[in-house]
């Protein structure tokens, strides 16, 4: 891991404790080498910054962000880079965004991706796109379901902890069984679906 990110992460980890009550749960699930992706519900812009942070003590991450986001200002844009995020088209499978996130995944490293595509409100999580299941066969990599809970929530109430932050990984989903079955497409689908399952899983568990 990086200097500047470690110091970051232990920055940030201790304000997310002291101001938003984060709570980690099943950090133990994740591996401490080869490559990985980290697939996690969305609810917040918080939302990479509180995976990453969480993960921090047992590896650094990389991380998918829409690419309006390094449209915002060029400061940003360059913040962004500089903390692992990789720009994605929101809507659809981006060839140069699976390269490098392949290339991230083909050099062991991990990969947060939210399968859902958009940041959800709701109280029901959104149909994945393919993209997470396309690109967990494409380099035959587990993938570590994630949720987080309270992202979303007023600062005022985490501060005084009428609510709080907190996330749970769950255990590596192996991808081995899926790759003589079905074309990729069928398979990418099949098995995104079956992340948004392990993903909604963890909220039922206490």
């Amino acid at each position: 891991m990086q200097f500047h990110t470690c110091i970051s992460a232990i920055i940030v980890f201790f304000f997310m404790k002291i101001f938003m009550g984060l709570k980690i749960e099943g950090r133990d699930n994740i591996p401490r080498q080869g490559g990985l992706i980290i697939a996690s519900n969305h609810l917040s812009n918080w939302d990479p910054l509180i995976i990453a942070v969480a993960a921090a003590l047992k590896r650094e991450v990389f991380f998918l962000a829409k690419e309006e986001l390094f449209k915002a200002n060029k400061f940003y844009s360059v913040l962004m880079k500089k903390y692992n995020a990789i720009p994605i088209k929101r809507y659809g499978i981006d060839r140069k965004t699976i390269r490098i996130s392949s290339s991230h995944l083909h050099k062991k490293r991990s990969v947060v991706v939210f399968p859902e595509g958009k940041r959800n409100l709701g109280k029901e999580n959104l149909k994945p796109l393919p993209g997470v299941g396309y690109l967990a066969l494409k380099t035959k990599t587990g993938i570590v379901p994630t949720l987080i809970e309270g992202s979303a929530e007023k600062m005022m109430d985490l501060i005084r902890r009428r609510k709080r932050v907190c996330v749970k990984f769950g255990k590596v989903i192996d991808v081995s069984k899926l790759y003589k079955s079905f074309s990729l497409l069928k398979k990418s689908i099949e098995l995104s679906n079956i992340v948004m399952k392990e993903i909604s899983l963890l909220g039922k568990n206490v």
